[in-house]
């Protein structure tokens, strides 16, 4: 019954945001992910904070961080793809030219890339506890000092944000 119920809601959250094949198999993957839990019945043993009180993840949990956001990432290229051929498409492409990757890289600077996002990783790791990451960081620093790094969060948002205007993603429908 739950599985069904899992399989039910997930679903009819892609027909709520689209009459788009793409964004049933966008609920389709989310109720899958969720399939392994379920049957073991161990969903709702992972309701806690990830890590908590601990300085780093140990193997295990980096793993699993990045088994999970690997595996939201991919239900992420259907819901935003034209059609289901495009998702297909890009996943392929994806993994046959290695190469690619490398190229894109050297046009968008890798090193900075790089640097950026291990920057906004360690900043949500730090900040896991809290409902945003940012929100007791630096509390303790002098007002100057915090809004600073809050004016550098948003400097940096804003060198790397799309200038051209995209409209938002509900409004295509």
């Amino acid at each position: 019954m739950k599985v069904r119920n899992t399989f039910i809601i997930f679903i009819v959250s892609g027909f709520w945001h689209g009459a788009n094949w793409t964004f049933i198999i966008w609920g389709l993957l989310n109720a899958i992910y969720f399939l392994p839990l379920l049957l073991t019945n161990n969903n709702r043993n992972n309701l806690a904070v990830v890590a908590k009180d601990k300085y780093l993840p140990t193997p295990k949990e980096f793993f699993l961080i990045l088994i999970t956001f690997s595996m939201t990432v991919l239900s992420w290229v259907f819901f935003r793809a034209e059609n289901v051929e495009h998702a297909l498409q890009y996943i392929l492409d994806i993994f046959k030219d290695p190469q690619s990757f490398y190229t894109m890289a050297i046009y968008y600077n890798y090193r900075t890339i790089i640097l950026l996002i291990l920057f906004f990783i360690i900043l949500e790791w730090f900040g896991r506890e809290n409902q945003y990451a940012i929100e007791k960081i630096g509390l303790k620093w002098k007002w100057y000092f915090r809004w600073f790094f809050y004016s550098f969060i948003v400097f940096l948002i804003g060198m790397f944000m799309q200038t051209a205007e995209t409209p938002f993603i509900y409004f295509q429908f």
